[in-house]
């Protein structure tokens, strides 16, 4: 069987992308063969070769003058996520099948994830500039995909009784494109919001760039500000100080979606215009933990616990530290996020051994000297208590796993 040659116009620079990218590998392995033509990148390096007469097209469209050689193409085609300029009545893609990811659900769950945490102050921030004027070549319009995210996350709020404040953005373009110059605008408003707040950005990025204006204006976060992106780039997140909380799309399901219709359409069949993927669950990390705080001995303390894993750690040794008694330490913690110190260093302790035990291959019993318990068994027995499992059973399902994706 001759194999078919289809062009796939899409950054490779992002993980979210690259997980689409798999996902469309997937269904080209099953039910290929197919050349995938791809190249290595940013959006702005995407382009349709010249006089290219491939099979079919899936394309995240980079440019107007990328969109009107597309269309002019007679390959099928596939676009993903166009932005709104593309999707006009009288525009030359606007009637091809298209996947959109369901900006309106990830904006209701990011404002769910923040409602749990019992917040009743938020915002939300835009993209930067710079990533408009790569779109749309002007520097005052909202991507759909931001607007969407920001138009859910302000309804689920809303049937809250709760209303986000917005980022208003930098008073010039020049300004906007460069976040250093962008920074002070950002602090300022950060400075000037109720605490402790809920921030949304609609992606990583951004949110990382809040997490670095809150470093760099002293102020604490989670505990004044919690931070939530969208994405879930692990190198972003992971990298992140404190690591990003995000939400992940189910792009590798979107990518496999995205060829079936393609390979649909290279067969002369009809197709769905619009086909939605979804968000998945809310991956969580230090950036919204759930402690709400102003006070400057719970927020240091609760960073020390934080950093060192609960590991070796006892109460009155914090509450040394802090320069209080112990049962002051006790006082504040119980007041100001209704736990106990003892609770906080289990918590951060337990959840860091469940990381180790599924991620790592370090034996039990060092795993129990790292935390400073008595021994493994008694380690053990905590946190079978905990996640209702034993250590080897949570290993074993690791290794379960491994095995069904390989």
């Amino acid at each position: 069987m001759k194999p078919l040659r289809v062009a796939i116009l899409m950054e490779t620079s992002l993980e979210v992308s690259r997980l689409i990218l798999r996902g469309i590998a997937r269904y080209a392995r099953t039910h290929g063969p197919w050349i995938l033509e791809y190249i290595s990148g940013g959006i702005s390096d995407q382009r349709l070769p010249e006089g290219w007469n491939g099979d079919g097209i899936i394309a995240r469209i980079p440019s107007d003058q990328e969109a009107k050689k597309i269309a002019k193409n007679p390959a099928p085609k596939v676009i993903l996520d166009p932005h709104r300029p593309f999707t006009a009545p009288k525009h030359p893609i606007s009637r091809l099948p298209r996947m959109e990811c369901d900006n309106l659900a990830i904006g209701r769950m990011a404002a769910k994830h923040f409602l749990t945490r019992k917040f009743t102050n938020f915002a939300f921030i835009g993209p930067s500039i710079s990533s408009m004027v790569t779109c749309f070549g002007a520097w005052n319009d909202e991507p759909n995909w931001s607007e969407s995210r920001r138009l859910g996350y302000a309804e689920e709020l809303s049937n809250h009784g709760f209303e986000p404040c917005l980022y208003k953005g930098a008073r010039s373009q020049c300004v906007s494109e460069n976040w250093t110059l962008e920074m002070p605008s950002v602090i300022k408003w950060i400075e000037h919001l109720p605490k402790p707040v809920a921030v949304f950005a609609p992606h990583d990025a951004r949110a990382r760039q809040i997490a670095d204006a809150c470093l760099m204006s002293g102020i604490p976060v989670p505990y004044s500000v919690a931070i939530l992106g969208v994405n879930n780039d692990s190198t972003l997140c992971d990298t992140t100080l404190p690591p990003l909380s995000s939400i992940p799309l189910d792009a590798e399901r979107a990518g496999y979606t995205a060829a079936h219709k393609l390979d649909a359409l290279m067969q002369g069949r009809k197709v769905r215009s619009v086909t939605l993927y979804n968000p998945l669950p809310v991956v969580a990390r230090d950036s919204t933990l759930q402690h709400q705080t102003e006070d400057p001995i719970v927020i240091d303390t609760l960073e020390k616990i934080r950093k060192a894993h609960g590991f070796n750690m006892r109460v009155g040794e914090l509450a040394c530290e802090a320069g209080v008694t112990s049962r002051t330490l006790e006082a504040k913690f119980r007041v100001t996020i209704g736990r106990s110190v003892g609770d906080v260093i289990r918590t951060s302790c337990l959840d860091e051994v469940k990381n180790l035990v599924e991620h790592t291959d370090i034996p039990f019993v060092e795993i129990a000297n790292r935390c400073g318990q008595q021994s493994a068994a008694h380690l053990a027995e905590m946190f079978r208590r905990r996640y209702g499992l034993t250590m080897s059973a949570a290993r074993l399902r690791r290794g379960e796993l491994r095995a069904t994706s390989a």
